[in-house]
């Protein structure tokens, strides 16, 4: 203690001296000192506390282009999400002018999330004309079936819903077969064929125009591969590969006629699907619709036969 004492004295005493030695010297001397103290001593702070400023600028600023930043890849995915719907709504709109029947265009407001979605809900309902066990359809196919009509939506019934099930028409090399599809335990589309199916990996499927509520030729996929009905030897099961990705529509049309007026109602409506031949009706040449040279014989309502 006394140690430390007898030093703080002595640095007093020394401060002591220097300041009155200071005071001896010249004003001029005494303000060159002055400066040199203020060089060697505050500039070095000033030059923290500038570098600190700046960094607490840059620091703001690189917050306010981060946040434009985020709002430019926002804008941007927008512009992206609403280019897509237009091209969407473009192609259905030229996808209704090439069609022989009325369409409904119908934008997708709801849906059951899941694995697969199995019901959509429409914005179009009762005052838009619209009636129970309608045909629902994208550019690229089949979707499903409308099931509850309100005034101003509608319910629809997919393909992957455990209720769906429609008379199809498998379109081989050369040769027609009729079928049924529905969906499997796991949501996935399967076609029934007689046991003596002849049809093969990549061939297309298309509804037949019979049962009353699908009309002829709406692409419904492709088949994908097989496997034999474990529970009914008479029947296989082709898996097929869908036409339309549920997940990925946000816009149907509904049919509002199976047949264009003036027809009768037997005479099943030829819809367009590009890249789809119209398969033939029952007597018409197999070879004419140029997918093949074969006659079909079969052309009978074959529910009870392939049902399980």
């Amino acid at each position: 203690m006394l140690r430390e004492s007898l030093r703080a004295e002595a640095v007093a005493l020394a401060l002591a001296a220097v300041s009155l030695a200071l005071l001896t010297l010249p004003e001029p001397s005494q303000q060159a000192l002055a400066r040199n103290a203020n060089h060697v001593l505050l500039f070095p702070l000033s030059q923290v506390r500038e570098t600190f400023g700046g960094y607490l600028g840059l620091k703001d600023e690189n917050a306010g282009l981060g946040l434009e930043l985020q709002r430019a890849r926002l804008a941007l995915s927008t512009a992206g999400v609403e280019r897509l719907e237009n091209l969407q709504l473009r192609r259905l709109l030229e996808f209704e002018d090439d069609q022989p029947v009325r369409l409904t265009p119908a934008r997708v407001i709801d849906r059951n999330f899941g694995t697969l979605p199995t019901t959509f809900l429409v914005d179009v309902g009762r005052a838009d004309g619209i009636r129970h066990d309608l045909p629902v359809v994208t550019v690229d196919g089949l979707v499903g079936k409308t099931v509850s009509v309100g005034p101003g939506t509608t319910q629809v019934l997919l393909y992957s819903h455990p209720d769906f099930s429609a008379s199809a028409l498998l379109v081989g090399g050369d040769h027609l077969e009729y079928g049924i599809v529905r969906p499997g335990s796991g949501g996935e589309m399967e076609l029934f064929l007689p046991l003596r199916s002849t049809s093969e990996r990549g061939d297309r499927i298309v509804t037949s125009g019979y049962g009353g509520t699908f009309p002829r030729g709406i692409p419904i996929g492709r088949v994908d591969r097989f496997r034999r009905d474990q529970r009914l030897s008479l029947q296989r099961i082709d898996l097929v590969d869908p036409a339309v990705d549920l997940g990925a529509v946000t816009a149907v049309f509904i049919l509002e006629r199976a047949t264009p007026e003036g027809q009768p109602a037997g005479n099943v409506t030829r819809l367009f699907w590009p890249g789809y031949a119209y398969p033939p009706m029952a007597g018409e040449s197999f070879g004419a619709s140029g997918t093949g040279g074969a006659t079909d014989t079969t052309a009978t309502d074959t529910t009870a036969a392939t049902s399980p």
